[in-house]
């Protein structure tokens, strides 16, 4: 049996302050509490993490990455809020955009159209003609993609500035210069990852070619397949047509009127097709535009 001191020299005695001396007694048990140092950020709304805002302070991100998901969340009725954060290291996967959910997960592009399948039951896809819209959107996503990349970060006028400007015009100089000449060398070998050469030409008829195909599977219709609500295809194509048309065209500069030009050839070629305009106007009008 465990000898304890009750046992071993009686009951210890009792001591009561007298009631002047109350105060020193320790009715509450700790008498403060701090908060908790680096205390986690818990979000009470799912935040997408995006870069923005958009050309002329739009909602819109001027990201085509981020744009496709903003605006399939939107169709998918998903409340969110936006943080334009335009740093990619704050991303767990060293890319935009991300999506951190109440829940504490952490989602990145594939993931977030996956989140919204498995948490909201949720998928909008082209209930007909899928494997066609899945090629189509391949279509755009690799000929469409190369002409936007071609355009903004290696057209003069273009990368210097918009592009520059849009995605590191927040950090200081001389280190904004670096970072962007470190990605346009990345877009560079991206674009020869399919081509042996980088040939202005041949990337701007893909992508007119890319174009006059879309524009024929549109017609008059108000989405595509005549779709009676906008689906992952019209997120995808919107978000490539509204980051072509919404980029600013610059006047001033010491640029020829060859490089004027050619920055501004795939808008035009867009805009050879007015029922593509048109649908993403309406879009961006239904969906982003401030009421």
């Amino acid at each position: 049996m465990t000898e304890t001191p009750s046992s071993r020299y009686g009951e210890l005695p009792t001591l009561q302050l007298p009631p002047f001396l109350d105060f020193l007694k320790l009715k509450n048990f700790p008498l403060k509490i701090f908060p908790a140092v680096n205390e986690p950020f818990r979000p009470t709304k799912d935040i997408l993490y995006i870069y923005g805002p958009g050309y002329r302070k739009n909602q819109a991100s001027f990201d085509v990455d981020c744009l496709i998901i903003q605006m399939y969340l939107k169709f998918c009725g998903i409340q969110y809020e936006v943080n334009y954060i335009n740093e990619s290291a704050a991303s767990p996967s060293g890319r935009l955009p991300f999506l951190a959910t109440v829940a504490g997960a952490v989602c990145d592009s594939q993931e977030i159209i996956q989140w919204v399948k498995e948490t909201r039951n949720m998928e909008k896809q082209v209930k007909s003609h899928q494997e066609q819209s899945k090629a189509f959107m391949a279509l755009v996503e690799t000929k469409l993609r190369a002409a936007l990349l071609f355009s903004m970060w290696l057209e003069p006028l273009n990368a210097n500035q918009i592009t520059r400007k849009a995605y590191f015009g927040h950090v200081p100089k001389p280190v904004d210069m670096i970072i962007f000449h470190r990605k346009q060398n990345e877009i560079v070998q991206r674009l020869l990852s399919d081509r042996d050469i980088l040939v202005r030409e041949e990337i701007y008829e893909d992508a007119a070619r890319t174009l006059e195909a879309l524009s024929i599977k549109l017609g008059d219709e108000t989405y595509f397949y005549n779709s009676s609500e906008p689906t992952l295809m019209d997120a995808v194509v919107f978000s490539y047509l509204h980051c072509i048309l919404s980029m600013p065209h610059i006047l001033d500069g010491q640029y020829t009127e060859e490089e004027r030009k050619q920055a501004s050839t795939l808008s035009k070629l867009v805009r050879q097709h007015e029922n593509l305009v048109r649908y993403a106007k309406a879009i961006y009008e239904n969906w982003l535009k401030e009421k």
